[in-house]
Parts: C-alpha cells; structure tokens; sequence
C-alpha cells in the first residue's frame, strides 16, 4: 500500500465512523487536495485489495472487515495518556479497596463509552483436592468440592446418562489434583470420560472472576436497531468466547467478531492472577480512543502507569 492509498484509506474509515454512511470520492479528493481522477484509480486499487467496497453501484465507499483492521492495527502504540490522567486514576484504584476491578471497568466504560468487561484468573489451576458426587435425579449430579486452600465449592452437573453409584464412587476416587491436569481421557470408559469433563469443567469456571459494566451504551449505537447484532452483541458481553487472554501489558484488537463487532483487549496481571480487560463495540469502533483507553487503565491496574506516560 502506498503513502497516498494510506491516507486515503485512513480518512474514509474516519468519516464512516463518524457518518456511518458511504464516502463518496469527492469528499475524499477535496479534504486530501488530490484530482478526482487521482482519487478515484486510488479507491479501485484499494477495492481490489479488498479493503474497501461499495455497497451500490452509485453510491460511496465504505471499509471492509480488513480495512477496519487495517486502520485499527495502525493505531499501535496508543496514544498515552498524560501523566497528570495517570496519576489521578492511580489514585482512585488505590483508594477503591476491593472495588478496584469495579472501578476499573466502569472508568474504561465511561472514558471509551463502550461497555468494559474484566476478567481474571489465577496464574495457576486451583487444586481439586476432594469431591463428593451424588445424584439428584436421572442425568443431573452434584458435585461438592474442596478446593486448595479449604475453600468449598457446589456445582449441579447435567449429564446425558445417569451415572451408576459404582461410577460415582470411582469418579470420587479419580478425581483430584490441578483442574488443568484432571483428563477425561484417562477415564476408563466414555460414561465416565463425560463425568470427568463435567466436573473439569464447571470447577475451573469457578476460578474465572468477571466484572462488568456499561451494556446499555450498545443501544445508542445506531446498529443497535439490527435485533441481530443487538443479540449477539449481549451474548459477545457474557460471554467473549475466546478463553486464550492477551498476554499481560500486551494490546489485541478482534475486528468483526460476529455481526459487526470488534473488541478491543488489553492483558493484565497481578501477583497470583491474570487476566484481560475488554471493549466491546460495532466495528466502526473509534479504534484510537478504544486502545487508548484499555491499555491505560490497564497499566495503572498494574501499577505501571509511569512507564506507560513516558512511552
């Protein structure tokens, strides 16, 4: 790509973020001073490359998913905050107490205007050191389980048979040890192997910690009156999906995720956990606010706001 196809590129995924209404060539030519012969052989090159399309014939252009990724991955490194904005949200986290990670996303929602998920875990699999498995009624069981650490923990399991009291008592037997190393392969037989994943499973969810906030910002946006990306945008916000978490102090961005959505990601970590704070929005984000704003809130949960400012 070249310079002038960049900048070209670059103002037309402005003015749809703005607009969210096709660029015409005419526009783009008159605010970069190029002819509109020049603009326009520009905006072919740019079509077959596959970055931008137009949606009718007579009509403007608008970006395809890979040029929304294109403009998004140009806004690496973010822009840093000031100090003096460090400084005082450092402030604030250190002052917040067991609400720090509730603080932490509601000002990641307000500062973006985009809802803000956190989620977190231990650096390690937590230790199953003793379950008890009963059965409640055909295909569901409870399992209690002790953690390491002596916490106790309750989860109803659905099953698609329902398990004789002979494999219960061998799944209690089995199972114990970090949840990362429980296999369900090592399980004698395919009834027990789903007994076994069951409990994998919904002991290790537990060890998840998630924070939300901001989910009705997604009604302002004027994609929200497609019921089709307003559901799956709430199921993207419950759930992100991808359990691989950015790595910590790291930036990732997943453009078109969905129906039109993109999530902006910045990897956290703390002593004993670690973990990723997330901003969802359509994909005509405002990329360069949103990495921005993650990656600064992220390094003052870190406590590393200082080295991020001089960046």
């Amino acid at each position: 790509m070249t310079e002038r196809q960049r900048r070209i590129l670059h103002l037309l995924v402005d003015s749809y973020i703005a607009t969210q209404t096709p660029v015409a060539s005419s526009i783009l030519a008159q605010q970069l001073s190029l002819s509109p012969a020049t603009t326009r052989y520009e905006l072919i090159e740019l079509e077959d490359a596959g970055l931008v399309t137009k949606p009718h014939t007579s009509a403007g252009r608008i970006p395809t998913r890979q040029g929304f990724r294109h403009y998004a991955l140009s806004k690496l490194p973010p822009t840093p905050f000031p100090q003096a904005t460090l400084d005082r949200l450092a402030q604030a986290l250190s002052g917040a107490g067991g609400r720090r990670e509730e603080l932490v996303v509601q000002v990641a929602s307000r500062l973006s205007g985009y809802p803000a998920m956190l989620r977190l875990k231990p650096r390690h699999a937590p230790k199953l050191l003793q379950v008890h498995l009963s059965q409640l009624a055909p295909g569901k069981v409870l399992a209690v389980g002790v953690m390491e650490g002596g916490r106790v923990r309750e989860v109803r399991l659905e099953l698609s048979f329902s398990p004789s009291d002979a494999q219960l008592n061998e799944a209690e037997g089995r199972l114990h040890g970090p949840l990362e190393a429980l296999s369900p392969q090592e399980a004698p037989s395919l009834a027990l192997r789903e007994l076994f994943e069951a409990v994998r499973r919904a002991f290790a969810q537990g060890s998840l910690e998630e924070y939300r906030e901001g989910v009705g910002l997604l009604l302002s946006e004027p994609e929200a009156q497609n019921l089709s990306f307003l559901r799956q945008a709430l199921s993207l916000f419950e759930s992100p999906g991808d359990e691989t978490l950015t790595p910590p102090g790291g930036l990732n961005v997943r453009v078109g995720e969905g129906e039109g959505l993109s999530l902006v990601q910045a990897g956290v970590a703390m002593s004993d956990t670690i973990g990723e704070l997330s901003l969802l929005g359509p994909v005509r984000m405002r990329y360069g606010q949103a990495l921005s704003v993650a990656y600064a809130l992220g390094q003052v949960y870190m406590g590393q706001q200082a080295s991020q400012a001089s960046r």
